[in-house]
């Protein structure tokens, strides 16, 4: 007794395969996708792990989460470190108003002991208070470390006399995963700049032009190198 059969087309490699007539499913012998075959349609049936496609959202969705946690941190680092700047530079104004006042005040009065000497003296104080907030303030918001964050290295602080590759390969080995290098067509004869170098490096649309800051690992990362007009 001769076997019948029956063409049907994989849905997944789009091969003909030849099936018994009457079977209700098969595997394709090029792709090894598995066919339920529901009269003259077939499709694929696919086995879906329901927990491992929850435990995978949820990964995601803590991963998102901590990222956005040390998105919030590194601007709020950010924010208060230029509200110390602002009160450091407004005290140093105040210090430096003060001392020269009263120093000039006192030579005009001609009184060794006039009051406005010792306003003077305190003007030290606010200065003092500028120069802590400026010096050591600001160097501790610096040395924050937020997780998921990658830092710059000190290694691209001379980065117009590097290729764009060796930056991109030193950013890469810090830890950035999003950085695109695009040629400017700038150069004609290359007397002034050579192919290859790096003019400018901005991350997150922030121009960048040493090492220290901290940015998420996926931050937007663009090398923008001189090269030849096509």
């Amino acid at each position: 007794m001769s076997v019948k059969l029956i063409s049907v087309k994989c849905p997944e490699c789009n091969a003909v395969l030849n099936i018994e007539e009457g079977r209700t499913q098969a595997f394709c012998t090029y792709c090894g996708a598995k066919v339920l075959i529901n009269n003259e349609n077939e499709y694929i049936y696919r086995t879906v792990d329901e927990a491992g496609i929850k435990q995978a959202e949820t990964e995601r969705i803590v991963k998102l989460k901590r990222l956005e946690y040390a998105e919030r941190k590194r601007q709020a680092a950010e924010k208060s470190k230029a509200a110390k700047i602002k009160i450091s530079l407004i005290l140093g104004i105040v210090g430096i108003l003060m001392m020269t006042i009263g120093f000039f005040a006192g030579s005009a009065s001609g009184d060794s002991e006039s009051g406005f000497y010792f306003m003077a003296i305190v003007g030290l104080f606010p200065l003092m208070g500028a120069g802590y907030i400026w010096l050591f303030s600001s160097k501790k918001e610096d040395d924050i470390d937020f997780d998921d964050t990658v830092k710059v290295p000190e290694t691209i602080s001379d980065y117009e006399s590097k290729n764009y590759a060796a930056i991109e390969t030193i950013l890469r080995s810090a830890g950035f995963t999003n950085i695109t290098s695009v040629p400017l067509n700038d150069l004609t004869v290359g007397l002034f700049a050579k192919p290859g170098r790096v003019e400018s490096i901005t991350i997150n649309g922030k121009r960048i032009t040493s090492g220290g800051k901290k940015f998420l690992p996926d931050a937007s990362v663009v090398i923008a190198y001189h090269s030849m007009q096509e």
